[in-house]
Formats: C-alpha cells, sequence, structure tokens
C-alpha cells in the first residue's frame, strides 16, 4: 500500500474500532441482556464486513480473494474470539441444528478439546488439527464466524495448501486491510466490555464451545460475571 491508501486504512480502522467500543458499552450496559448481546455481536461482525466490503473498493487486493467453501487449510489454528461472539455461534447452533447434530458437533468438540485445550498458537499449528465446525471442507457457522476467522483472506490458495503442508511453517499472503479492518472491529468488542466492568476474555474457540455445548446455562451465567469461560481464557498474542 502506498501513503495515501495507508492513511485511508488508518482512518477506517479508528473510526470502526471506536464506533464498536460504543455500540459494545451500550449494550453492554445494565439492565444486561443475552438479546442485547448476539444483537451487538450481529453488528459487530455485519461491521466488519461493511468495512471490508468498502476497503475493497478503495484499496482493491493486489489478486483475487481466494477463499471460498470448500477451502479449509486455514481452520487447523487456534482462534480466538470474545465471549459474545461464542454466544453468537452457540445461540446460532441451537436455532438452526437438529438435535442429532448437536449431539454429533459434542462429540467433535469433545475429542477436539482433549487434545488443544491450553496448547499455544505453534503448538496448536503443528497439531494440523481441524476446527470441528468444519462440514465437508466448509464452515457449518459461516454466517457468524468469529471476527478472527473474518480476518483472513488468502490471494494465494497454493501458498496456503503449502502453509497446511508445513504445519503453518510457511507464510500466506493476506489482504491486509481485511486482517487489520476485522481486528479493529474485534478490539473495539473487547475494550466497549472492559468499559462496563467485564475482565479481559480473550477464548480459544474449541475450548469455549466445550464450555457452551454442555451448559445451556452459560449465557446468563456469563451476564452475571460467572467466570463461566476462564478454562478457556487465553491473553497471549
Amino acid at each position: 500500500m502506498d501513503a495515501q491508501d495507508q492513511r485511508i486504512l488508518q482512518d477506517m480502522l479508528v473510526r470502526a474500532m471506536a464506533a464498536q467500543r460504543r455500540e459494545t458499552e451500550r449494550a453492554a450496559g445494565k439492565p444486561r441482556s443475552l438479546k442485547r448481546i448476539l444483537r451487538m455481536a450481529e453488528r459487530a461482525i455485519l461491521r466488519a464486513d461493511q468495512n471490508i466490503e468498502q476497503a475493497a473498493e478503495l484499496i482493491p487486493p493486489p489478486r483475487s480473494i481466494a477463499c471460498q467453501a470448500g477451502c479449509p487449510y486455514c481452520c487447523h489454528i487456534r482462534l480466538t474470539a470474545s465471549p459474545p461472539e461464542i454466544l453468537l455461534v452457540l445461540a446460532h447452533i441451537q436455532d438452526t441444528w437438529d438435535a442429532a447434530q448437536i449431539e454429533t458437533l459434542k462429540r467433535k468438540v469433545k475429542n477436539t478439546d482433549a487434545f488443544t485445550r491450553g496448547k499455544s498458537i505453534e503448538e496448536r499449528a503443528a497439531q494440523r488439527l481441524p476446527c470441528p465446525l468444519l462440514k465437508d471442507g466448509s464452515c457449518s457457522v459461516h454466517s457468524v464466524r468469529p471476527l478472527s476467522c473474518r480476518a483472513l483472506a488468502s490471494v494465494d490458495v497454493g501458498a496456503c495448501k503449502a502453509a497446511y503442508a508445513s504445519r503453518m511453517q510457511n507464510g500466506v499472503p493476506m489482504y491486509e486491510p481485511q486482517h487489520q479492518i476485522a481486528n479493529a472491529v474485534g478490539y473495539g468488542l473487547h475494550a466497549g466490555l472492559t468499559d462496563v466492568g467485564y475482565p479481559l476474555e480473550n477464548v480459544e474457540l474449541v475450548a469455549a464451545l466445550a464450555c457452551g455445548l454442555n451448559d445451556p446455562d452459560l449465557g446468563r451465567k456469563w451476564l452475571q460475571g460467572t467466570p463461566i469461560l476462564a478454562a478457556a481464557t487465553c491473553l497471549d498474542p
């Protein structure tokens, strides 16, 4: 990116992060409501998508985005998200999956979590275990996938295959504005939560799913300040 593109992107990042922080603070303030939290999380991913679309028009990627259904090479790494994003994924599963599908997912999550809980980014990449939300090579919760997923946008599927083969030792050329915008919205979401008294919780997806799929009351407990996701929290970069 040239200097002008960098200025455009920086302005977008500041605006997106500030807007998300304000909205999160309003949604998470008292009286606390799970419905408000879920709506805020939906709007956070919408904000990221809209800003990413705008960035692509103002700062076009050097090559076409290679990501598409049936291309799961990046879905073998440690993924973290905020609690509201996890609650949104859990609500989507509860509302749209049948009982048999949920039971199958519970088994997959339990088996994966047994191997991945507490692993570092490097250790998780070396394991090369697929996200339990993958189904036939595609994300089964794509419409509500966390911001960390939305941040990934490769422009070279060959590099993705090579990275997967090397257990994520090889780099992948990304569309950097998308990565930074999704992260900026995520930072705003976390900041808004801490503004109203929630602890900083960056939770690992599989561990958080293991908690939530087995506790239908997780959302209410989290709203009340119970450290229900403490076992899934990892704050390292």
